[in-house]
């Protein structure tokens, strides 16, 4: 009986059919994708310990105005959704990665949480946290940047118009500001007059010890 043919996406490994030339799934380019079925999918998976020792130390990305790496053919960044279809891919090399903290983002009125664990993480209205930020008409589509380093978390405005504040202090510029725990973060918003603006979004900011 002959096994079914298929491309399988490299970056979400989606099993398409062969005529296909985008990711059913995730619409990651299939252009130089070869068709195959699970006994070749087998053999092609199963690498030598050389080849294994290579990949462990070599890669290629693709990198995205976030940060965030991806695969080389993906057309649209895992973290933010941004087109890097043009985003030339680039070799990396992979080196021991220091210990990073986790925090987590809770909502000022406690009905919302989210948690801070990778290197990067981009929120908005069309990036993570999406689910509780897309009713908040102050909150831009890629607002703020979340960046863990060296045991700190950073956070950095990515909005032109509405702003980020921590304690309801604006951020001025693009440089990182290091939060600490307990610190207020408002996007689109700050207090005035000891009020909260209801289309902006407010948090605290719990950093792991």
């Amino acid at each position: 009986m002959a096994l079914t043919k298929f491309k399988v996406c490299p970056a979400c490994g989606e099993h398409n059919p062969p005529a296909l030339l985008e990711c059913k799934k995730c619409e990651t380019d299939l252009t130089g994708i070869k068709v195959v079925d699970e006994a070749i999918l087998a053999a092609a998976t199963a690498p030598t310990k050389a080849e294994t020792a290579s990949n462990n130390n070599r890669s290629l990305v693709k990198v995205c105005d976030c940060g965030k790496a991806n695969p080389p053919q993906a057309r649209k960044c895992s973290a933010c959704g941004e087109d890097i279809s043009d985003v030339r891919a680039t070799e990396t090399q992979a080196s021991p990665q220091p210990m990073m903290r986790m925090a987590v983002l809770r909502s000022v009125d406690g009905s919302f949480s989210f948690v801070i664990d990778k290197p990067i993480t981009v929120i908005g209205r069309e990036a993570e946290m999406r689910e509780y930020l897309e009713a908040k008409t102050y909150v831009s589509r890629k607002h703020a940047k979340f960046t863990l380093a060296n045991g700190e978390i950073y956070i950095e405005n990515m909005s032109s118009t509405n702003r980020t504040f921590v304690n309801n202090m604006l951020i001025l510029g693009d440089a990182p500001m290091l939060l600490k725990n307990g610190d207020e973060i408002g996007l689109g918003g700050k207090l005035i007059k000891g009020e909260r603006q209801s289309q902006a979004a407010y948090f605290t900011i719990e950093v792991s010890a």
